[in-house]
């Protein structure tokens, strides 16, 4: 506001010192109606921002009044065109390029009918006019290119923070889902063992002190991998990562001899040995992993059978059970072993396998048990990005998991 008022006075003062010139070159006279007509014509240029039309018509008027009043040019032009300036960089294409056209228009016929120039001298205010347009569009165009930029940097900055806060929970949800993964096998095995402890305490006390030693190690276990997952989130920097291998094939034997411990009979054939990429080794270890958990948890004393079929194309892992034996010394005093399902674990192998680009089917048996039946497609698995990538869930919603509807609707029990 304070620029503008400046502007104002400055006019003002211009005008007064310099009323106007006749064609010959003589002074005219300063009056007191000029002095009205210039004071009108630069007084609404203190209010031209918030009201533009309005001041560059007011000047307008003045401008005319005052060339048909002294017949002169003179620097009241000044304060047209600085209203001419404010309305181009403030209003639309459509009406700025009609209050140009009128001015010049209305400026040209008021030289050619009140002052005694020739027509060069009458077209030079157009000129003038136009002059002021072209810089009040430059000045426009400056700033609207200067928000382009900002907002282009604002986006950029927001997307580099979206893009960070995603990778945070995709690293959450893979914590997560390998934290279930690891644990809740261990878990479960050593829920199972405190239950046969438990009911041979008494009458096979040698038995409840092996089942006792096995919840012993599984709790080792748990306190290890806990300890590596605990370590990963406190760490900020990547330089102090663990190194440590992830699962492998090279590893069902320990993961077979661990769920046998658990009360179930496995009878499984080894994968042929044949180089796979990292995010398909640790796929098949976490779909047999979860599934023999599930066969702990919910089918205690069961006879499992565990086959893989490698062709040219793809890997088949099946995983299927009788159904288990009720009575058995594994299940706990409720009548079922583990804890009560929470829904995730089908979930999350239909996870691993999509994001290999394979397929899931898992479902009761017509004569009893259940299968677990994945294919893997050994191409689409060997583009994976890293082994992490079969472990990220594809939304961070678990509901809107592809075949979410289909695993829950017949599957309850099993987790």
């Amino acid at each position: 506001m304070a620029y503008d008022h400046a502007i104002v006075l400055f006019l003002i003062a211009i005008n007064l010192l310099q009323p106007g010139t006749r064609h010959e070159g003589t002074q005219i006279p300063l009056t007191v109606t000029g002095t009205i007509l210039i004071l009108i014509a630069c007084l609404p240029l203190a209010f031209r921002r918030r009201f533009p039309l309005v001041a560059l018509t007011i000047s307008t008027l003045a401008t005319i009044g005052y060339a048909a009043y002294a017949e002169v040019k003179s620097p009241i032009g000044l304060a047209l065109a600085c209203a001419i300036y404010t309305v181009v960089i403030q209003k639309s294409r459509r009406t700025r390029s009609i209050a140009c056209i009128t001015v010049v228009v209305v400026m040209v016929a008021t030289a050619g009918l009140f002052t005694d120039g020739d027509l060069l001298a009458n077209l030079s205010v157009a000129i003038f006019v136009l002059f002021a347009a072209a810089i009040g569009e430059a000045v426009r165009y400056r700033r609207a290119y200067l928000d382009e930029l900002e907002d282009r940097v604002l986006r950029a900055e927001q997307s580099r923070e979206e893009e960070a806060e995603r990778r945070v929970i995709e690293e959450r949800l893979r914590i997560a889902h390998e934290l279930h993964d690891v644990i809740a096998h261990h878990i479960a095995l050593m829920n199972v063992q405190a239950g046969v402890a438990s009911h041979l305490l008494r009458e096979q006390p040698e038995e409840a002190e092996k089942a006792l030693a096995l919840v012993r190690d599984g709790g080792r276990t748990v306190l290890q991998e806990l300890t590596v997952l605990l370590g990963v989130l406190r760490r900020s920097g990547l330089d102090s990562l663990p190194t440590a291998p992830t699962p492998s094939l090279q590893e069902l034997s320990a993961l077979i001899e661990s769920s046998t411990a658990a009360g179930i009979t496995i009878d499984w054939q080894p994968p042929v040995p044949e180089s796979l990429p990292d995010v398909l080794e640790l796929t098949t270890y976490r779909i047999l992993q979860e599934s023999l958990t599930n066969v702990v948890k919910h089918a205690p004393g069961a006879v499992v059978r565990v086959r893989f079929e490698q062709r040219r194309g793809s890997l088949t892992i099946e995983v299927t059970d009788d159904g288990g034996r009720p009575g058995t010394p594994y299940q706990d005093a409720g009548g079922a072993a583990g804890p009560p399902a929470s829904g995730h674990g089908l979930l999350g192998m239909r996870e691993r396998v999509t994001a290999v680009g394979g397929q899931l089917t898992a479902g009761p048996q017509p004569h009893g048990g259940f299968r677990v039946r994945a294919v893997l497609p050994l191409e689409t698995g060997a583009t994976g990005d890293d082994p992490g990538t079969a472990g990220r869930r594809s939304e961070a919603d678990p509901e809107r998991v592809p075949g979410a509807g289909e695993l829950s609707a017949g599957l309850r029990g099993r987790c």
